[in-house]
């Protein structure tokens, strides 16, 4: 069973996941970010892990891996090193 600091440290989690995939989204030229179906921040290795909806979007978001870096990391006190991507379709 959950302890109440368990489950408040889960729902901070989703609720910072839910804001970098909506950041990703918006950050992306119009038409790419539709093809995000999620982000999460692995803060151990510094890693952007971006999902999106099938391989063909997946090589065109990985061209622009490298501003998502640059924009990414002021917001993670320069801790976002490297984007990745990877297919998880809806």
């Amino acid at each position: 069973m959950l302890s109440g600091s368990d489950l408040s440290r889960l729902v901070e989690r989703a609720r910072e996941a839910g804001e970098l995939d909506a950041r990703v989204r918006t950050l992306l030229p119009e038409g790419l970010g539709a093809h995000v179906t999620g982000a999460a921040f692995h803060q151990a290795d510094g890693e952007v892990v971006v999902l999106v909806d099938s391989a063909a979007w997946a090589s065109r978001i990985r061209f622009h891996a490298p501003e998502l870096v640059a924009q990414l990391a002021p917001r993670y006190d320069g801790a976002v090193t490297r984007v990745r991507v990877k297919v998880r379709p809806a």
